[in-house]
């Protein structure tokens, strides 16, 4: 579920407070980012809908979260049926805290 070589790296280089603020600063955007794909995948705005993709993507990433930056990368890159984009984001939205939770336990460990 997580990039842990990329959060080790990430604590080597900015200890476990700027990892943490780090996510921090991806949990008061996230909940923005989803709201905003929402928003553009039920206007089927294709172009806008990439490239939100691709922002989220790039935030999942930033903090390690790269299991969920994957469905992202697909809406970003590859072809597509609004469909099968609206059963994904469905999912995916529903996936998101499951992460979280998931890093902020391995942030947790970490930071003993």
């Amino acid at each position: 579920m997580l990039d842990e070589q990329l959060l080790e790296q990430f604590l080597e280089l900015l200890g476990p407070t700027g990892v943490e603020e780090m996510y921090a600063t991806f949990a008061d955007n996230i909940g923005g980012y989803i709201d905003h794909l929402q928003n553009v995948v039920a206007k089927r705005n294709e172009e806008d809908t990439r490239r939100q993709a691709h922002q989220i993507k790039g935030a999942c990433r930033s903090v390690g979260l790269s299991q969920l930056a994957k469905p992202m990368e697909h809406v970003e890159c590859d072809a597509w049926q609004w469909d099968e984009i609206d059963d994904l984001l469905e999912q995916w939205v529903l996936e998101v805290p499951l992460h979280q939770h998931q890093l902020k336990r391995w942030l947790k460990i970490r930071a003993v």
